[in-house]
């Protein structure tokens, strides 16, 4: 039977109530639900561990994945996650890292705020947390020159590994687009990789191009009460329909 594993995808915890941010009381609430329904949080290599490995997943896990590697992830989040005892993956952009979230790609209504530099992130990892790339620039990999391709992907990889002084195994699309090449790349220099596919990620799935459910959609405490359930499956069914059409038609 091939099992079902929902993958979470947060961004920044704030109060902005911008399309990337969720405030850190309703990410509490968030984590006490999972952990009262008995879920067990763990990161993405947590998962491939499990799947490729053969090595033993907790009973029913949920990927927890944080997006450009906010500043504010270290204050709201990480003495939480210790706490309940959950792990997670931050995927950090390796040329901002220390900086702001103002990559030329960035919407204007998306407020800039600080990212975690090397040393809080090599103090999160030790804490627990993976720490994966989300490109060198936070490019969309889709009409890009081959250099550009290897600058955003491979030798983001790079800078990541010779700052962290580790591997660094798992990456997530920036904006969820890639062409051919740059999935090609990716499963040639990771053993997985996340889209933005709204959808909960199967052991048959193909590893580079991994679902993940975006927080912002479940942010009501009772809607996230839903996650694994077949209401829920069915909400998140309609969302993801919802947004194929905005994208058909944009």
């Amino acid at each position: 039977m091939t099992r079902s594993v929902p993958i979470l995808t947060y961004h920044s915890l704030d109060e902005s109530g911008s399309v990337i941010s969720v405030a850190p009381a309703i990410f509490e609430r968030h984590m006490t639900l999972l952990h009262e329904r008995g879920f067990h949080g763990i990161a993405l290599g947590d998962l491939l561990d499990g799947w490729d490995a053969s090595r033993p997943l907790p009973d029913n896990p949920v990927v927890l994945t944080f997006d450009d590697g906010f500043e504010n992830v270290a204050r709201h989040a990480a003495g939480l996650l210790q706490r309940i005892g959950f792990r997670a993956t931050i995927f950090a952009v390796a040329g901002h890292c220390g900086g702001l979230n103002d990559w030329p790609t960035q919407p204007p209504d998306v407020p800039r705020m600080p990212l975690l530099g090397w040393s809080e992130l090599r103090d999160l990892e030790g804490a627990g947390f993976e720490i994966g790339l989300h490109g060198m620039t936070h490019a969309p990999l889709t009409g890009l020159p081959a250099d550009m391709e290897r600058r955003e992907i491979v030798e983001g990889k790079q800078l990541m590994e010779d700052r962290l002084g580790r591997s660094a195994g798992v990456f997530a699309y920036p904006y969820g687009a890639a062409g051919a090449s740059a999935r090609e790349l990716v499963r040639r220099h990771f053993r997985g990789a996340c889209s933005t596919q709204m959808r909960s990620a199967k052991s048959n799935d193909a590893r580079d191009w991994l679902g993940r459910i975006d927080a912002y959609y479940l942010r009501h405490p009772r809607v996230f009460g839903l996650l694994g359930t077949w209401p829920g499956e069915a909400y998140l069914a309609l969302r993801a329909l919802g947004r194929r059409a905005r994208e058909l038609i944009s």
